[in-house]
């Protein structure tokens, strides 16, 4: 995966490397990127995910070319204000299918100000441009709003609703130029 660069932000890849200094601590990651980490960044459930990730990288060739999405940087302030998952949904043999599952966070301090929606439409753009690549999907819980419209923002659609989580996607030939 390549950084991605959008109007206001950098989207660097989540690669291994950096996953591991991410798991160091918010000082080495800072260091290896050369930018501002925000105190609570990671938030507590992704920080306990970071070594599951890791694993995942190291042990999904695919993945790993593609790390675990990207983080999130702000252009101006050169702060991490996030990150953006792209999660290769393979088949049952291991392969991928043309299909991601997409998935974003950003920290508290720099949500409802466009960030999210930026993000994932250049991550979503970058992503379908990639030979083989089809679809994209998302899920969000039903009462978040927030989510809801970041996804309709990027022209995500919903297909169906599983319980509380509402099942998002976006084809190739459906892209919003």
């Amino acid at each position: 995966m390549e950084n991605i660069v959008s109007q206001r932000l950098y989207l660097v890849p989540f690669t291994l490397e950096i996953v591991k200094a991410a798991i160091i601590g918010n000082s080495e990651l800072a260091r290896v990127l050369a930018v501002t980490v925000l105190p609570n960044w990671p938030d507590e459930e992704f920080g306990q995910n970071l070594p599951t990730i890791a694993d995942i990288l190291c042990k999904n060739p695919l993945q790993s070319e593609w790390g675990w999405g990207s983080l999130i940087i702000h252009k101006v302030e050169k702060t991490l204000i996030g990150h953006i998952m792209i999660k290769i949904i393979p088949d049952a043999t291991g392969f991928a299918t043309g299909s991601v599952e997409l998935g974003y966070l950003i920290v508290p301090s720099y949500q409802q100000q466009g960030y999210a929606s930026e993000a994932a439409k250049a991550m979503v753009d970058w992503t379908l441009c990639q030979p083989g690549m089809e679809k994209v999907t998302a899920g969000c819980d039903a009462d978040n709003i927030g989510s809801k419209r970041v996804l309709e923002k990027i022209g995500m659609r919903l297909i169906e609703a599983r319980g509380e989580v509402l099942i998002w996607e976006l084809c190739k030939t459906e892209i919003i130029k």
